[in-house]
């Protein structure tokens, strides 16, 4: 009976122990437990924390990007603008010296003409005058010589040979005169055609400056009113915006570059360190 009472002590003993050490155990799981779940709500916080720096990133590059095509289409248009102003420049210089040479040459035209004119005018009034002068000295109303009986007969043998000659000499005259005012005639006519053609080419340049004004008129009004230094100040303010936005993108790269580096360590209240580092694929370590 005292050695089952022992024994009974024994075991009691054996089973307080168990019960002490399950309690224990209990009491260690609840800890590891309580650590699991706050090293799951770190590495949580962490991932979380993780996953926004990677959207950043990926904004940033994005950004970057973007950027990027702005630059690129900023310096087409610088590209363009360039080409655009060289050509108009050299467009304006043309159509200045076009327009001279027309004003030149329809002044030396003008001149030629007015010239010529004069002296048309000048002789056919001298021709004119001539002509007149020797018309009223001719005899008006000379019957001929058949018709005077009285003295046909004496004349018949005694004609006066000056006489004759001078008739003859008047009628070369007449013949002459009507050659030149023929020839007067001629030349007025060229002079007509000479004035028709000039006034012609008048219209035709005055159309051709017309459509010089026009072409003109057809550029953009800012590139009309704005003079060569005024383009050669938008250009060097459009390069400046090149320089400050290639800051900008090596700042966003430089950024960049640090996000890649971040990295940090994690103790987990089990002892356990982990190294959490950000990747651009968003990979945790």
């Amino acid at each position: 009976m005292e050695h089952y009472l022992e024994n009974m002590k024994t075991l009691r003993s054996y089973v307080n122990d168990v019960e002490e050490e399950a309690v224990k155990r209990s009491a260690e799981e609840q800890k590891q437990r309580t650590a699991i779940v706050a090293l799951e709500s770190d590495l949580n916080l962490v991932r979380s924390e993780t996953k926004q720096l990677n959207e950043e990133a990926e904004e940033m590059l994005k950004k970057k990007a973007v950027v990027g095509l702005e630059i690129a289409e900023k310096q087409r248009k610088i590209t363009s603008l360039q080409t655009e102003c060289s050509t108009l420049k050299q467009t304006l210089e043309l159509l200045h010296q076009e327009i001279a040479s027309m004003e030149r040459i329809l002044k030396e035209k003008r001149s030629y003409y007015k010239k010529a004119e004069e002296e048309l005018n000048y002789k056919l009034q001298e021709q004119q005058d001539w002509f007149h002068s020797h018309t009223q000295k001719m005899p008006v109303n000379i019957e001929p010589v058949e018709n005077i009986p009285s003295m046909q007969g004496s004349i018949e043998g005694s004609m006066d040979c000056a006489l004759h000659l001078q008739v003859l000499q008047m009628t070369e005259k007449q013949k002459e005169l009507t050659i030149q005012l023929e020839s007067t005639k001629l030349k007025m006519e060229e002079l007509e055609t000479k004035k028709i053609a000039l006034l012609s080419e008048n219209c035709r340049n005055k159309q051709l400056i017309e459509q010089v004004k026009h072409a003109i008129g057809g550029f953009p009004r800012e590139l009309r009113e704005m003079d060569l230094s005024a383009l050669e100040a938008e250009h060097n303010a459009l390069l400046c915006d090149k320089s400050g936005e290639t800051e900008y993108t090596e700042s966003l790269q430089d950024r960049i570059n640090q996000m890649k580096g971040i990295s940090d360590t994690v103790e987990c209240r089990c002892g356990e360190k982990y190294k959490v580092e950000l990747e651009l694929a968003g990979e945790v370590i």
